[in-house]
């Protein structure tokens, strides 16, 4: 299999003028109506092309990604508008607007979710250093925000507090890295 990894979207290689067997000819079909779908999601939140369900205050806190393994929604906090409290994880009423909405749309799809939750490096080292709790804090309240918006606890399959251990910027101290990634996962054929 050749994967498209800047599209995430994956697909297997074909010759020209070979035929698929019918189980891969499913499978296929399978997997383009897994892609239609994530991608009808990520539509909905971000409204590329049209109508957001996010207001633009807070929309301007989302990336979107399909990617290998799913449909990846980050949000991630911004100098004037943070997600959460400082140094805890009680979520400002930004990240509780974003769950809400990410719950109602995640209600049209069946798939699993994994939320991860990511911070910015401190610039003094630390005998008991807090990002790893207070990450793994911030990852499970955004579980919890998501299944008050109606989500069944049955679909995710992970929560993860990564620390500051996967900068998406390459200054491990900035403030961009303070992020959840929230990920509708493709199903499994």
């Amino acid at each position: 299999d050749q994967t498209l990894v800047q599209d995430g979207t994956g697909s297997a290689m074909v010759i020209p003028g070979e035929m698929l067997s019918e189980g891969d000819a499913e499978a296929a079909e399978q997997e383009a109506a897994q892609v239609a779908a994530l991608r009808e999601i990520e539509e909905l939140l971000v409204g590329r092309g049209g109508e957001s369900l996010i207001s633009d205050q807070a929309l301007r806190h989302v990336i979107t990604r399909l990617t290998d393994e799913g449909l990846v929604i980050e949000i991630f906090a911004l100098e004037d508008a943070p997600l959460f409290e400082a140094g805890t994880s009680a979520p400002t009423p930004i990240t509780t607007e974003l769950t809400q909405v990410f719950a109602r749309v995640f209600s049209l799809v069946e798939n699993s979710i994994a939320v991860e939750g990511h911070l910015q490096a401190r610039p003094i080292v630390l005998v008991d250093n807090p990002v790893w709790d207070l990450s793994m804090a911030r990852a499970a309240g955004v579980r919890a925000l998501l299944q008050s918006g109606g989500l069944d606890a049955d679909r995710f399959t992970r929560v993860t507090g990564h620390g500051d251990r996967s900068p998406v910027v390459s200054d491990p101290f900035a403030l961009r890295n303070n992020r959840i990634e929230i990920i509708l996962l493709r199903a499994q054929t």
